[in-house]
């Protein structure tokens, strides 16, 4: 846990305690940042080519291609996790962290990942329904379509925003059950601080336009910057959880 959380209480503070541990250690965190990329754009190409037609089978190949690529994509979004959450709490982080996923996964990493795939799934399943079997050829079909693939995905958005301590939770505590590790993250992640993280992530969207500007360049100082500004987000809900653990325990006695 690192030092300067006790400190934090703002997004402010939070960015400004992110641009300071990325000072001059820039490096390594954009080429995690090309690597997280690479991923992403290839797991959409495979998601773009899975298509195979628009029959019952198609579909259900899919359906296990939505799942496979979400599940492997969640154990890349926990390597991320661990390399960032090293990133602030260490002197030195190693780039290897964002295979840690893959190397010594434990069941409790596999079931967040498949569950989040699952959920993602369940809320974008009308629009994929929608698409897969009925024809989107004129003005009103296509906008159907359009609103049911916002509104799942906003779902899923908020859903993923509200578990979005899970993560760095397991890699806290690696040998955690999945039950604790859910109880933790719902301690962590209350109304109060589900808004905050949501204003945190709001704040970083004029410099991914910017980035998107500059042929994508920029993006390779933003997404550091924004998952800095997350693992130290992580800590200081940390911090003021433990701190009102402690205030409990005190007035208890």
């Amino acid at each position: 846990m690192s030092d300067k959380v006790l400190k934090i209480r703002t997004n402010r503070e939070i960015r400004s305690y992110a641009r300071e541990r990325l000072l001059g250690n820039m490096l390594i965190p954009c080429l995690v940042t090309f690597f997280f990329f690479s991923a992403r754009n290839v797991f959409e190409l495979l998601m773009q080519y899975g298509i195979l037609g628009t029959d019952m089978f198609a579909f259900i190949f899919y359906v296990a291609l939505f799942i496979t690529i979400n599940s492997v994509w969640g154990l890349i979004r926990y390597g991320i996790s661990r390399y960032f959450l090293s990133f602030i709490t260490t002197k030195k982080a190693s780039p290897a962290n964002i295979f840690a996923g893959f190397k010594g996964s434990t069941e409790t990493i596999i079931v967040v990942s498949l569950i989040l795939a699952i959920i993602s799934l369940v809320f974008q399943l009308p629009y994929l329904i929608y698409t897969f079997f009925f024809s989107v050829n004129t003005i009103h079909s296509f906008l159907l379509s359009l609103i049911l693939f916002l509104a799942g995905n906003l779902v899923v958005y908020l859903i993923e925003a509200y578990l979005a301590p899970i993560y760095f939770v397991i890699c806290d505590n690696p040998g955690a059950r999945l039950p604790w590790i859910l109880v933790i993250t719902f301690s962590l992640m209350n109304t109060k601080n589900f808004f905050k993280y949501i204003g945190l992530q709001i704040s970083f969207i004029p410099l991914y336009l910017l980035g998107l500007l500059s042929f994508g360049i920029g993006l390779l100082w933003v997404v550091p910057y924004s998952y800095t500004s997350y693992a130290y987000f992580y800590e200081a809900l940390c911090e003021t959880y433990l701190s009102a653990q402690s205030k409990e325990e005190a007035s208890a006695e």
